[in-house]
């Protein structure tokens, strides 16, 4: 396990410094990368490109295996609680199953989820299942073990981009293209409510288009919130004008809780990524029109970011590592690169936690 990792026992998280966040590891790809997800176990980091393959690295080694399977660009990754399963969703409506222990691995099983791109696959919290959502307006579950498919949803009118699983176990949330959300109960098969997410959609009146749809889905450890990030304000999208946003929704009532998003109306681009830290803040990765890419610090009750972290290249994909300390970001420059927040120990409150060197390329 890598050096930086600091004994969680002897962190005091009120003393948690996201300002000093820095660059601790680099892992670098030829091509642009499109998504990013680190295995539960802190093993991996496995990252989509604008290539069929998938990128694996090891986190402690920095050794890289190339996966082959896909024969379209990956859009989403998920893991299995323990790390040795890895599942892939692609544009041409593929999803791949991988056992990660493998020193070449291959697809244990190809399920053909989706008519058109299938957008995202998460895991189930009791690894049994998985969701998936995609072109064809549908959202399905699907058992593991088999690859046989549980439930099947329709009830979307446009593309859908995000769905993931709610802490309970028995409920699935769900967003499309135009912001509208779906929630469905998994005990009954049945769709329990509809929910307005249409700020988080627009028009291009350029190229007659509408742009929209959720980039990524998360929901609080507790399940009471989750977040949704993507795009608002558009005005041409295809050329990255448009805001990138963020807006919490409460899980009992449906309801908006607030929207993030820029301090800096020059910001233009699509929030690629959030997460919910558990000291009560939201981390959200942006990638801008110029190129650049940001991560915001929010606290949900404040109206601006308390830090805006500029990072070297617009970041696609975002995840926090177990230790809550790190941050994977997928950049188009095609590194991944992990960050790390700083935390003082108790019996030590004038030094920072000493942070690893930079891992090799």
């Amino acid at each position: 396990m890598n050096a930086d990792i600091a004994d969680k026992n002897t962190i005091d998280r009120n003393l948690l410094d996201v300002t000093q966040s820095h660059q601790v590891a680099e892992f670098k790809h030829e091509i642009a990368l499109t998504t990013l997800r680190v295995d539960p176990t802190d093993r991996f980091v496995a990252a989509g490109a604008e290539d069929p393959d998938v990128q694996l690295w090891e986190l402690a080694s920095s050794e890289r295996r190339t996966l082959k399977g896909h024969k379209s660009w990956v859009r989403s990754i998920d893991f299995s609680a323990d790390g040795n399963r890895m599942f892939t969703a692609c544009w041409g409506g593929i999803v791949n199953v991988w056992d990660t222990s493998q020193s070449e691995p291959k697809p244990l099983r190809t399920i053909h989820a989706h008519k058109g791109a299938a957008r995202f696959v998460r895991v189930s919290p009791d690894g049994q299942q998985l969701a998936t959502c995609g072109n064809d307006l549908r959202v399905k579950v699907w058992n593991i073990g088999d690859g046989k498919i549980v439930h099947e949803f329709s009830g979307h009118e446009r593309h859908v981009y995000g769905v993931s699983f709610h802490p309970d176990g028995t409920h699935l949330v769900s967003q499309d293209l135009m912001g509208g959300i779906n929630v469905w109960d998994l005990q009954s098969g049945k769709h329990k409510q509809s929910i307005d997410g249409s700020v988080m959609t627009g028009y291009d009146k350029k190229f007659a288009a509408d742009m929209g749809g959720s980039r990524d889905l998360q929901f609080k450890a507790d399940g009471s919130q989750w977040a949704s990030a993507g795009i608002t304000k558009v005005t041409n999208s295809f050329a990255g004008v448009q805001d990138p946003i963020v807006v919490l929704f409460d899980w009992t009532t449906g309801k908006e809780i607030k929207q993030i998003k820029s301090d800096d109306n020059n910001v233009k681009g699509i929030a690629w990524g959030v997460r919910f830290h558990p000291d009560n803040f939201v981390i959200t990765a942006v990638a801008d029109r110029s190129g650049k890419g940001e991560l915001w610090f929010y606290r949900p009750e404040e109206e601006k970011a308390f830090h805006t972290m500029k990072l070297p290249s617009a970041a696609r994909g975002l995840d926090l590592l177990s230790d809550n300390l790190r941050v994977a970001v997928a950049h188009a420059d095609g590194h991944a690169r992990i960050y790390r927040m700083t935390a003082k120990r108790p019996a030590d409150t004038t030094t920072p936690a000493k942070a690893a060197p930079e891992t090799a390329k």
